[in-house]
């Protein structure tokens, strides 16, 4: 049996709801400055499913006795973060010094005035990979600091296949060789939440085309391209190709099918690798992983992680930049990648051969990474995500072509970024 703990994502992927946690270091926030801007502070997080987080936060305090960082852990849905920290900031309290949030919430953050600008030359520098770098960037400024960074990956089963598919055409061709063995071909998610429009943003982004410009300030996805990669995910669902139950899959339902042997394709993230190595595993030794394909060569995947944003209302600023600044270094990353099972930041640990060893994944995300795309840097990004999420749903179910689709969806956008 493969361990469920392993089959759910940290903050980039929505899970059951839990309450609040305090789970180690000193006591709160400080709620009194010092004129240093230095003392203990409260780090802000999303449920930490690995358990791994408690060790990153006692080396820090073992090293920092006078600027101890308190773990404040939140639900595990990223709706639900994102209410805590928008409550936080609209207060003003600074009760969180430090939080923790998806890449796409950078921009929303830093345009409302809710955190404080970094220092690129130390959060952002040539260690760090760009694209990451890319998503804590909002109107020219740093306004986090890149922690974990994330790409969409193919699973594929290696002992039905030597070579996998780089193309739209030769996924439909092995789907063939699904159908042969009484399997599922492909599984993405596809229900109605964050990870749709991830998916339907890495088919049109792989067509060549976009939802909005690339200062966030018009809509770009009326257009052939962007018709062609819904469209493409629009056959699949036609031929069987996706099986209709996968309209209701999210990241954990997606990986379960695969590990349990029921479908030959699967796009998630890194952490899969982890639960199909196991002992048990019905697919141990009979997967391999490749970049997602696209629709005249490799695809691009949506850029999925974490950034660790400063509070503009902490009253300790200066131990807040320094705690995520050493949440970038090489002793921090390792165990974000050797123990927690993440994808670091850093460029150098990508060819690291002990680490390699343990997640022989890396190479291949790392060309993921490098080649991903943001998904759509604006303040306005939840308006413009449930418009993707609507009408490609739509779509999907049959109900709206995708014409039609693409279309509401322009007018949606429009509205969204007004």
């Amino acid at each position: 049996m493969h361990s469920k703990k392993r089959l759910v994502t940290t903050a980039v992927a929505t899970a059951t709801a839990g309450l609040l946690v305090m789970l180690t270091g000193c006591s709160g926030s400080a709620s009194e400055g010092s004129d240093d801007g230095k003392g203990p502070i409260t780090f802000a997080s999303g449920k930490d499913l690995t358990g791994a987080m408690p060790q990153l936060i006692d080396m820090w305090n073992k090293e920092n006795p006078d600027q101890k960082v308190t773990f404040l852990e939140l639900s595990a849905s990223p709706d639900d973060q994102r209410t805590s920290f928008v409550q936080d900031f609209q207060a003003k309290s600074g009760n969180y010094d430090v939080v923790w949030g998806d890449v796409v919430w950078t921009s929303e953050f830093a345009a409302y005035g809710w955190l404080e600008e970094l220092d690129p030359a130390k959060v952002a520098g040539d260690d760090i990979l760009p694209a990451a770098v890319e998503s804590a960037t909002y109107d020219g400024k740093v306004w986090a600091a890149p922690f974990m960074t994330n790409a969409g990956l193919l699973y594929y089963r290696s002992d039905l296949i030597d070579t996998p598919p780089t193309t739209w055409a030769e996924l439909a061709a092995d789907c063939e060789i699904a159908k042969a063995n009484s399997m599922d071909c492909y599984a993405g998610q596809f229900a109605q939440y964050e990870g749709l429009t991830v998916n339907v943003a890495e088919a049109i982004n792989s067509a060549g085309g976009s939802f909005l410009s690339e200062d966030g300030k018009s809509v770009a996805v009326d257009s052939p391209e962007a018709r062609a990669g819904l469209g493409h995910l629009v056959d699949m669902f036609k031929s069987g190709d996706i099986n209709p139950a996968g309209i209701t899959y999210q990241e954990q339902e997606s990986a379960t099918a695969f590990l349990d042997g029921d479908v030959m394709f699967l796009r998630n993230w890194p952490y899969v690798f982890t639960a199909a190595s196991e002992e048990g595993s019905a697919i141990k030794g009979k997967f391999g992983i490749a970049q997602l394909p696209g629709q005249d060569g490799n695809g691009v995947s949506s850029l999925g992680g974490i950034n660790l944003g400063v509070s503009a209302f902490s009253k300790h600023k200066e131990t807040a930049k320094a705690w995520v600044e050493w949440m970038q270094s090489d002793e921090a990353q390792r165990v974000l990648v050797s123990v927690m099972n993440q994808a670091s930041v850093r460029s150098d640990l990508y060819s690291d051969a002990e680490l390699v060893t343990v997640s022989p994944y890396l190479p291949t995300l790392e060309q993921s990474e490098l080649t991903a795309v943001p998904r759509p840097r604006t303040p306005n990004y939840n308006a413009v995500s449930l418009a993707i999420q609507k009408n490609a749903y739509a779509a999907l179910q049959g109900t709206m072509s995708v014409d039609q689709a693409i279309t509401q969806m322009a007018a949606d956008l429009g509205q969204a970024i007004k």
